[in-house]
């Protein structure tokens, strides 16, 4: 019985700055920056090979 209620005022004790609502934030932010990540990285190549042809083209409408 002791170690219940050692257990239930710590966690009052741990209330803090921090509820679930912002955690659960927290972690929709975590997910939504991986999803970014991962896109930019699996695109990654086809931008920088479009970003680069288009340099291409512009140096050689210069030069002609």
């Amino acid at each position: 019985m002791k170690i219940k209620n050692k257990v239930r005022n710590f966690l009052k004790d741990q209330s803090g700055e921090f509820g679930i609502k912002q955690i659960a934030v927290t972690v929709a932010v975590i997910v939504i920056i991986g999803l970014l990540i991962g896109v930019i990285r699996g695109n990654l190549g086809t931008w920088v090979a479009e970003v680069w042809d288009m340099f291409i083209e512009m140096i050689k409408n210069l030069i002609s």
